[in-house]
């Protein structure tokens, strides 16, 4: 895979190096323009309305459905927008209030570990150093009666990819149910919803090359009849009486209130373009660059990698800088060459408790990053590194 893309990246052209895409990633041209053309010509509500512009947006704005069903391996009924994967995962917390016993890895971004603290019972699943989920201890729980387990399926801070086929084996065998984060790993390795017999996919656009401001909740349509929706009110109504109402039939009675429509727009154009790329061919170049990152990174004195350095792993690089802080790595590495980290708990503050860590610099990669990216990162950390050591 050559790296003719880089040019449809603008905001690389002021020469930065942007290794933050675990947070959020860039916007390629296609996904510019697709924005664009909603605002400048292409503004109408819908679902709204019969005229020329509402039918033109209502056809694209479907279409980002269509697309996001056939890369998730899904049907297109089953495509519920949100606002983000937080927002998806609070469709089913609230969709299902009867939920009494879940489980949730220690690993999960607040996101996905925040709305089931609430649950009667929520059983807290270890993890190891390498993000390895503690199978005897999900057993146990699901034999104790979880009804449904929560997990990402790329850890944030680790890298760890989640073995979703053992997991979903397990919940199979006690009919329970499977919801799965998988805003790190859309981009380039899409869970798909029915091969693995997943019940519920959690995704946002801006990690996927999209806007910010669209996500989507991937739904067994099974599950439909046993949800109920968090809002009410505009468009998931299908008649309004003064005495009562009726609902849409899913996905569309899970979407009230408009919805962000120059996102999901845009959102479509994003996957269009990454299906183009080919999500294989993103993932073995992302994972090779990912090899270069863990070597470079590991020849540097007194840096400590986190997490698993061999296997598969997602495309990003936790550690600690003996004698820095994570915050002061980050400042100064952004200072001195315009290379753009992040640092801190990378909103998974029980991991980094359950794992006795300090806050992180973590390193992400994209389909535009390339060699030189990494080089140029590991040069100004290793000078950091020798003052350090000082």
């Amino acid at each position: 895979m050559s790296e003719p893309w880089r040019d449809d990246f603008p905001a690389l052209a002021d020469g930065m190096v942007y290794l933050d895409s675990a947070a959020t990633t860039l916007k390629p041209q296609p996904v510019i323009d697709a924005v664009r053309w909603f605002l400048e010509g292409g503004t109408a509500a819908v679902h709204r309305a019969v005229h020329a512009k509402s039918v033109a947006a209502t056809d694209r704005f479907e279409a980002t459905r269509e697309a996001l069903a056939r890369w998730f391996g899904a049907d297109t009924d089953e495509v519920v927008f949100s606002r983000g994967a937080t927002e998806a995962i609070n469709l089913v917390r609230r969709g299902l209030p009867s939920l009494g016993h879940v489980a949730v890895t220690v690993m999960e971004h607040h996101s996905n570990f925040v709305p089931w603290m609430d649950v009667p019972r929520c059983d807290r699943i270890s993890v190891d150093t390498d993000g390895n989920v503690n199978e005897q201890e999900l057993k146990e729980s699901l034999a104790a009666g979880a009804q449904l387990v929560a997990v990402t399926h790329q850890s944030n801070v680790l890298g760890a990819v989640t073995d979703l086929r053992m997991i979903s084996e397990l919940v199979q065998k006690q009919n329970a149910a499977l919801l799965v984060d998988a805003a790190q790993s859309a981009s380039h390795d899409p869970p798909q919803l029915h091969d693995l017999k997943l019940d519920f996919i959690a995704c946002s656009a801006h990690k996927m090359l999209g806007p910010s401001g669209a996500g989507a909740l991937i739904v067994d349509r099974k599950w439909y009849p046993k949800m109920r929706p968090s809002l009410l009110g505009g468009h998931m109504v299908e008649q309004v009486h003064l005495d009562g109402w009726t609902m849409q039939s899913p996905p569309h009675s899970f979407e009230a209130g408009t919805p962000a429509i120059e996102s999901v727009i845009g959102w479509g154009a994003a996957v269009n373009y990454l299906q183009q790329l080919g999500p294989d061919a993103i993932a073995d170049r992302l994972a090779t660059l990912t090899d270069y990152l863990l070597q470079r990174l590991g020849a540097i004195p007194g840096l400590n990698l986190v997490g698993p350095v061999s296997g598969r792993r997602g495309p990003l690089a936790a550690f600690h800088l003996e004698g820095m802080e994570a915050t002061a790595v980050a400042r100064i590495v952004s200072q001195r060459d315009q290379i753009c980290v992040r640092s801190g708990y990378h909103c998974a503050q029980p991991l980094h408790e359950h794992l006795s860590m300090a806050p992180t610099v973590r390193a992400s990669l994209q389909l535009y990053n390339n060699e030189q990216d990494i080089d140029r990162f590991c040069s100004v950390l290793d000078s950091v590194a020798k003052i350090a050591c000082m």
